[in-house]
């Protein structure tokens, strides 16, 4: 009976070993089964509560905000802690714990008095005060740093050569952003402790906030090596070659993480990376993949994202249709309003797009760029040409680009013709003048002046269209087979214009080039015929 006794004992370390490794390595569904265990066979095995409410909280830091479980585990991350304190009322880990969820949901005061008992039962244990100083270094400000840096000390004069006590000193410098120092620390638990992939992982983490991609890189191969099941780094040396740009290899890695860690929150983060590298066939693949077996939210927004961007705008209305109906109201952000509009507006229903259009802006005014311009387009597709030219001078207000300044003059000129008003044609010059000016060699921002003054001179008695016509002609002489429409209508005006002033020399070259361009030109066969005789008299 006493082996079987001990056995079980060897069991439950084993068990509670691996648990907490697990939580390092973020398998928290692995912890919590393993917890779960330990807690239905050894119900007083107090620090199996602790490890089971960190993995709560583990699950809850990867859930996206907008999740509607997130609330649910912290819930039980805090129920969790308060089991174990209620069967022990001195255990040092339900407060720190407990302190940790006071943190996430934003209860400062009430996680500094939980911690004080954090502090007066585990003064005595060097783990416990790593890990109070860990949940110190979360709370941050003067007092929250002042208090971790004072209990790793304790730790250090108890155990000086324990280096769980450095990564936390490292995490705390990390926590003052003074990276220089975080990256000694973690270089010295690897130096303790160089067969530990908990150090290297830390050490690449520290890496790459500085920036450093090459030395980060290498901590997290270096985790690998020592323990290839090691989740985390996968995804980040992932990130790592994202930034990069080296799209295959972070695609790869990624593939592996989540081969390794196939729960829902490493597969939204996937296919996050996959929207963001725009590989956006495999972003609605994997989701698909994904919904096959469960649902999230997050994941839904993000394949209505991704079928905007490919180009599956039906779809995509659909899918985001949905999620506006399903998703909480104050979880709803400017560019889901943003992606619905895109996806209405190239599906064909106009009307319904411009309104979330607005709504994207009301949200975040820094989207009025984008939204605005792409409302102008749908107005201007509705022939609602005063809005689109008021959504375009807001935008132009806030930029210069010339694609800007190109569209509000072809709505201006829109306008001068519905309203049959020249003050919009003035208005049109000013805009294609801007963009004549940025950019002198575009020969399309001519044929739009032309056009515009051929309206203020529609007689072409002043000839006001002329000279840019003829800038029409002489920039497109190099290739014209792409700019044979602007050509067409440059020898056609030309033609006109020189036939009232009576040049019939002028106006039969014009015409036979605009003949060449359209053989079937109806305006160059009445004419050349007659010009022709007149050509023939001198």
């Amino acid at each position: 009976m006493r082996y079987l006794l001990i056995g079980n004992l060897i069991l439950w370390a084993q068990s509670l070993t691996e648990a907490e490794l697990a939580l390092t390595r973020e398998n928290y569904d692995r912890v919590l089964t393993l917890t779960d265990q330990i807690i239905s066979a050894k119900p007083k095995e107090l620090y199996a509560y602790y490890l089971k409410g960190q993995a709560y909280i583990g699950q809850y830091r990867q859930t996206e905000e907008d999740d509607p479980r997130r609330a649910l585990l912290l819930r039980q991350a805090r129920e969790t802690f308060a089991a174990a304190s209620a069967k022990n009322p001195k255990f040092p880990y339900a407060y720190i714990g407990l302190g940790e969820v006071e943190l996430l949901e934003k209860n400062p005061e009430a996680a500094k008095a939980v911690l004080s008992k954090a502090e007066e039962y585990g003064t005595t244990e060097v783990k416990a005060l790593i890990e109070t100083a860990r949940v110190y270094t979360l709370l941050g400000g003067k007092f929250g740093l002042d208090k971790a840096d004072l209990l790793l000390r304790k730790a250090n004069t108890k155990d000086p050569n324990n280096p769980t006590i450095l990564r936390g000193l490292g995490d705390l410098w990390m926590r003052q952003g003074v990276v220089e120092l975080a990256i000694d620390s973690y270089q010295k638990a690897v130096s303790t402790e160089p067969n530990n992939p908990e150090n290297y992982f830390k050490l690449g983490q520290a890496y790459a906030k500085a920036k450093s991609y090459k030395e980060a890189g290498e901590a997290f191969r270096k985790v690998i090596e020592i323990d290839p099941s090691f989740a985390p780094a996968y995804r980040e040396l992932g990130e790592i070659f994202f930034l990069a740009q080296r799209y295959q290899q972070a695609k790869e890695n990624y593939q592996k993480y989540v081969t390794l860690r196939p729960e829902l929150p490493a597969r939204v983060r996937y296919a996050t990376f996959l929207f963001f590298s725009k590989d956006y066939k495999a972003a609605i693949e994997e989701i698909r993949k994904v919904f096959q077996d469960t649902f999230s939210l997050t994941l839904q927004r993000l394949l209505g994202y991704s079928l905007t961007e490919d180009g599956q705008y039906e779809a995509a209305a659909r899918e985001l249709s949905n999620f506006l109906e399903r998703q909480n109201p104050k979880f709803i952000i400017a560019k889901d309003y943003l992606y619905y509009a895109k996806a209405l507006d190239k599906s064909g229903n106009d009307s319904l797009a411009i309104l979330y259009y607005r709504k994207a802006v009301e949200k975040d005014s820094t989207l009025m760029t984008d939204a605005y311009t792409e409302m102008a387009n749908a107005l201007n597709t509705l022939g609602r040409y005063r809005e689109a030219a008021e959504a375009l001078e807001k935008v132009a207000e806030k930029s210069s680009s010339l694609t800007t300044y190109y569209s509000l003059g072809r709505v201006y000129y829109k306008l001068g013709q519905t309203e049959k008003d020249t003050t919009y044609y003035h208005k049109a010059i000013r805009a294609f003048n801007y963009v004549k000016e940025k950019k002198p060699d575009l020969l399309p921002v001519y044929t739009e002046l032309g056009r515009c003054h051929a309206m203020l001179d529609p007689e072409s008695t002043e000839g006001l269209a002329k000279p840019y016509y003829e800038k029409v002609i002489e920039l497109g002489a190099g290739d014209p087979a792409k700019f044979r429409s602007d050509l067409i209508e440059a020898y056609s005006y030309l033609g006109y214009y020189y036939y009232n002033k009576e040049n019939y020399e002028r106006s039969y070259e014009a015409y036979t080039k605009l003949q060449e361009l359209d053989p079937q030109n109806q305006q160059a066969s009445q004419a050349l015929p007659f010009l022709r005789e007149k050509v023939k008299k001198k």
